[in-house]
């Protein structure tokens, strides 16, 4: 099971319209089911974005003026959020 609460919405979502509806209610539910699936996609961007964060090492940072040396709570942060997002234990 996904860590990711957007795409299992969206999937829901996706899965609750059915032919019997009335139309407006199907493009109601497909509409919030696009929003949901957008959402999910920004969730995992994020989740890869924190990766590579996690992954930088001062070595990597040497050079950028905006580079500053990041606390060990920092890192252990960005592994926690990690972990989570992926369903580590």
């Amino acid at each position: 099971m996904t860590s990711n609460p957007h795409f299992e919405y969206a999937t829901a979502a996706f899965g609750s319209a059915n032919a019997e509806a009335e139309p407006e209610f199907n493009e109601a539910v497909r509409a919030d089911a696009l929003i949901q699936a957008t959402l999910a996609l920004a969730y995992e961007q994020r989740t890869a974005n924190l990766i590579a964060m996690y992954n930088m090492t001062e070595a990597n940072c040497e050079g950028m003026s905006t580079a500053a040396p990041m606390s060990r709570e920092n890192w252990d942060s960005i592994a926690k959020q990690i972990k989570e997002r992926l369903d580590l234990k």
